[in-house]
């Protein structure tokens, strides 16, 4: 509690004719605005000149003229809003002195069912001074317990403390406490206000008070409307008792240098749009069965997340919901005692919606929240926050069975941009001038720079001539250049070279913040800015839960000298303060930390190796994740030379420092899937799990052959992805092994898991040329997922549709067309239902079906319905490759590919022309970088393109580029014995061209090949 900010109150009324004083406690909230008891002020005088005073006890006895804003007497609420008169010299106290950066009141909301400490401090008549009769100060510590005057909707205080007997005569002693506060500690020595208070209900034998829940202070517009307008923050209800696992919903605003004007929770640009979204999720909190529910949001870093989950549980916390977001610094890794957050305190009737950021790097903490709150009988919605989706949501993790399938049927939404391309560049304009408006109100609050007038600069900026641009998708991309630009037109520019992305402008800004700062009396560190940069980069890099974890990973840096160790970690620690306990911080937001450690990791200032063998496995974890990050921001937005060079020397540091069991695990799992950037680097960590998880299989079957499994089952999948097709056969054949006799003794647990493997194996058989074997699996896989899908739609309808479409592929190798037709419609189906209610999670899939619609319609004749097929499957992947490439161009081209065949097919040999170029273009792009996954489906690109430039007549291309996919299969042919029938139609397509050229010799030479290479029976093309 704030002693500075208790007031007095005293009124002049009239009733019945007569004319009496009153007297009431407040508090306050805002530094003219006190929160009082609405009883205090009735029948205030009208005759009165100044009915209403307020004073400050702490600071004498002068009285202030107080104006009646706003009061509410029912059966919820007693309270009343007080406004101090302006002109009359009031002093404002000092804990209320800084409404810019700092919250002035945090609100509370009691969610359990078990007795909670209180304290409320007024001037109760028991404090009466017998002398003067003044009133002093009373502080009352009591406990709420819940469940009494619950159905009445208020608090009630019980309190056993010993009180005066004396200074009372008649009445109730403790009038005059009427007004007073009622504080709740948040368990970090923060005080949550959670009522008013408001009668003396005269208990026998100790003290009971009633007061008015801050919970319907919060549901009144009107109060929530002028707490606003007097502090410039919006109040928000926070649950008291698990306050020490959530983030404050209110944060104070430290603007130290211009970064930190972007952090998600300081709201430098106010909040607008997304309308749809915030609907949709509040439908579903407040729809559906009273249970747990969990919902995935995914997107790149800056697309919004978390301001979006934000705007919803403040919204939801005004109308009688529990919300909260998950400390960040709540991590796997258990606590310095060793043991895991209790989540007991999360319990409660009230709907409850928690969000947890950061979702993909703690997937055990998560699966035990879940476990705890699928427990619940109450509504429970849980809002996961991720980079992408990955195994650390569809992985067991040696979860109970009810928590995987919360966790697989969890609907998955990418969050689209906020002002995408297709909409008029108008909107991003208004969008670029409201960010560096909002910004530029902000930005006097920053020390480091000079005074300027900011807003009357914001007002003539010019937007970028390239707004248009798909980088702009990303919200905090453009918030980012308007801050960028304001700081370039400001009066200390930086120099930067046309073109410098906006991270890196910004980052020059902030090294002169580095700079004064280290130079600060507090920490005196001559270090030259190459080294404090790298210093920056390393608590990015690593984080620190503890000052000795620092203290080891800062040593690393090689210029930084020994007796400057000790004082560069504490210079870190107070250069971006941390969360909750742990020791770093970090530099936010979270994608320029990302580009500032690559950047310097680039510059050769951090030696990898090393600080590698001096993390924490948890350290060693974060640094992995952070560069992966790093590389698919720096290619997403055409720095394919920068994100090469990350990998590459990560690639470096993981072959020759052996990493800790519980970092692979971790980092693997954090991985966007799929993502073909960042897809070796997770090949050589499944690589490394999948031999530490033999290991431990060997010496504990019965404990780790699930986790075994798991990993062959993923190495299969990487090693297929890059191109080494018999490793990944022989490893899926030994995850379904093992998941075989682990589904025979408990199906329930593992068949999903084995469904899939036998999913994945029928795909990698027929790779391998072993398609009976491969349509077995497949049909098994498909069985499997049928009897899991009428069980649990919601879980399994997707596995069951995936499992469909590669049953429909084993089909028509098989030759067996027209039921490869029907199991791909019901693929087709299913996706197009799923995709109806969720375009953003399921178009991916969608498009993947009809792009095989459009190939098995084709093959039964239906070329109209096949063409039709093919535009839809191309239209959705376009975009989908336009926002991100790493992701999706090896889908986009595969589509552009068959979407010729149609075109050539339907006659349209222009249009088709076109589309194979660009499947062309795109897939020898990707094979340059991972030849081995990608040069077979170039040569079928080739082999198209070879078709059409015959039929265009133009044969000495044909002949050039037949010569090219002859190549590329025959280097692959043995790896993959299902290429022969396709380079058998090359080969023929060949022959024919090197006939019309008139060189029938050379013809003759590849017939002979195709001759002594025949077909083995039962192939298929």
């Amino acid at each position: 509690m704030e002693f500075d900010r208790r007031v007095q109150i005293r009124v002049d009324r009239l009733k019945d004719g007569k004319r009496t004083r009153g007297f009431g406690s407040g508090y306050l909230v805002a530094p003219r605005l006190v929160l009082t008891a609405a009883h205090v002020l009735d029948d205030l005088d009208p005759a009165a000149e100044e009915p209403v005073k307020v004073s400050l006890p702490d600071t004498g006895e002068q009285q202030f003229t107080g104006s009646v804003r706003w009061q509410r007497t029912d059966g919820a609420v007693d309270a009343a809003l007080i406004e101090i008169t302006d002109g009359q010299g009031w002093q404002v106290p000092q804990s209320l002195g800084d409404l810019l950066t700092r919250p002035p009141q945090r609100y509370g909301l009691i969610i359990g069912n078990h007795p909670l400490p209180v304290t409320a401090t007024g001037f109760p008549r028991l404090q009466k001074d017998a002398d003067d009769g003044r009133r002093l100060d009373e502080q009352l510590t009591g406990l709420i317990a819940p469940g009494t005057g619950a159905l009445a909707g208020r608090y009630e205080i019980s309190s056993t403390d010993p009180t005066p007997g004396a200074g009372a005569t008649g009445g109730s002693r403790w009038s005059g406490m009427s007004g007073a506060t009622v504080l709740a500690d948040d368990g970090f020595g923060g005080d949550l206000l959670c009522g008013v208070i408001r009668r003396d209900r005269r208990a026998d034998g100790g003290t009971r008070l009633t007061s008015t829940a801050a919970a319907n202070l919060l549901a009144d517009d009107t109060f929530r409307a002028l707490i606003t307008q007097h502090t410039g923050w919006g109040p928000v209800l926070e649950p008291i008792e698990p306050a020490h696992l959530l983030t404050p919903a209110t944060v104070d605003r430290n603007f130290r240098s211009p970064a930190a004007l972007l952090r998600a929770d300081t709201e430098a640009v106010a909040f607008y749009g997304r309308d749809t979204e915030l609907s949709d999720l509040q439908a579903w909190c407040e729809n559906g069965p009273p249970s747990i529910s969990i919902r995935v949001m995914t997107g790149p870093g800056g697309q919004g997340k978390t301001r979006l989950a934000r705007r919803l549980t403040d919204a939801l916390g005004w109308h009688g919901w529990v919300t909260g977001h998950l400390r960040s610094d709540l991590t796997d890794d258990p606590t310095l005692d060793g043991t895991p957050p209790d989540f007991t305190t999360l319990n409660t009737a009230l709907p409850l919606l928690l969000v947890v950021d950061y979702a993909e790097t703690r997937p055990r903490l998560l699966r035990r929240l879940i476990t705890h709150l699928h427990r619940s009988r109450h509504r429970v919605r849980l809002l996961l926050l991720a980079r992408s989706d990955g195994e650390w949501r569809t992985g067991s993790l040696q979860a109970i069975p009810a928590v995987r399938d919360l966790l697989e049927e969890a609907p998955l939404t990418p969050l689209t941009p906020l002002t995408p391309t297709s909409q008029p560049t108008q909107n991003r304009r208004s969008a670029y001038h409201r960010a560096a408006g909002d910004l530029a109100r902000l930005l006097p609050l920053v020390p480091t720079l000079p005074a300027h007038d900011w807003p009357s600069l914001a007002a003539e900026l010019r937007p970028p001539a390239d707004l248009h641009d798909h980088r702009y998708d990303n919200v905090l991309t453009l918030q980012m250049t308007a801050l960028v630009d304001l700081l370039q037109h400001g009066p200390q520019p930086v120099d930067t070279a046309p073109g410098t992305p906006p991270e890196r402008t910004l980052l020059k800004h902030e090294d002169r913040f580095w700079e004064a700062s280290a130079k600060a009396p507090a920490h005196r560190l001559d270090l030259d800015a190459s080294t404090l940069g790298a210093a920056v980069a390393v608590a990015a890099l690593c984080g620190a839960a503890t000052r000795d974890e620092a203290v080891r990973v800062i040593t690393t840096l090689p210029g930084l000298p020994d007796h400057q160790t000790a004082s560069a970690a504490n210079w870190l620690a107070a250069l971006y303060p941390a969360d909750g306990d742990r020791y770093w911080g970090s530099l936010q937001p979270d994608r320029v930390a990302e580009y500032h450690a690559s950047r310097v990791l680039e510059d050769g200032a951090i030696p990898l190796p090393a600080l590698f063998t001096a993390g924490s496995p948890a350290q060693q974890a974060q640094t992995i994740t952070v560069l992966a990050r790093a590389a698919i921001a720096h290619y997403n937005t055409g720095r394919t030379t920068n994100s090469n060079h990350v990998l590459h020397t990560l690639d470096t540091a993981l072959d020759t420092t052996p990493l800790a069991y519980m970092a692979v695990q971790s980092s693997a799992d954090a991985l966007p899937h799929p993502s073909r950037v960042t897809a070796p680097l997770a090949l050589k960590l499944t690589t490394a799990l999948t031999q530490a998880n033999r290991q431990l299989a060997a010496l504990d079957p019965a404990a780790h052959e699930p986790d075994l499994a798991r990993s062959l089952s993923n190495l299969g999948i990487r090693l297929s992805g890059a191109g080494r097709r018999v490793e990944a056969l022989t490893a899926t054949e030994q995850a379904v092994e093992i998941r075989r006799r682990l589904a025979a003794l408990d199906p329930a647990a593992y068949e999903p898991d084995l469904a899939r493997s036998l999913s994945n194996l029928g795909n990698h058989l027929s790779e391998a040329g072993r398609r009976v074997e491969a349509l077995t699996a497949t049909e098994q896989a498909v069985e499997i997922y049928r009897g899991l899908a009428a069980g649990n739609p919601a879980a399994h309808e997707l596995d069951l549709a995936r499992s469909l479409s590669n049953l429909g592929n084993r089909l028509s190798e098989a030759g067996r067309r027209v039921e490869a037709l029907t199991a791909t419609e019901q693929a087709v189906e299913i996706y197009r239902g799923l995709a109806a209610g969720n375009p953003a999670a399921h178009e991916p899939d969608f498009a993947a079906s009809l792009s095989n619609l459009g190939v098995h319609l084709s093959r039964a004749g239906h070329r109209v319905e096949a063409l039709t097929a093919s535009e839809q499957a191309v239209e959705i992947r376009r975009r989908l490759a336009a926002g991100n490439p790493a992701a999706h161009e090896p889908d986009f081209a595969r589509s552009l590919s068959n979407l010729g065949d149609r075109l050539s097919e339907a006659g349209r040999r222009v249009e088709a022309l076109i589309a194979s170029e660009q499947a062309v273009e795109i897939r020898r792009r990707l094979a340059a970088g991972n030849p081995a996954a990608h040069e077979p489906d170039l040569a079928t690109s080739l082999t198209g393109l070879a078709k059409l430039t015959v039929t265009e007549g133009d044969l000495s291309t044909a002949l050039r580029v037949t010569a090219e996919a002859v190549e590329l299969y025959q280097r692959h042919i043995a790896t993959m014995p299902t290429l022969l029938p396709e380079l058998h139609a090359v080969r023929e397509l060949q022959a024919s061209v090197l006939d019309s050229l008139g060189r029938p010799e050379d013809a003759e030479t590849v017939r002979r090949w195709l001759g002594e290479n025949p077909l083995p029976p039962g192939s298929h093309g």
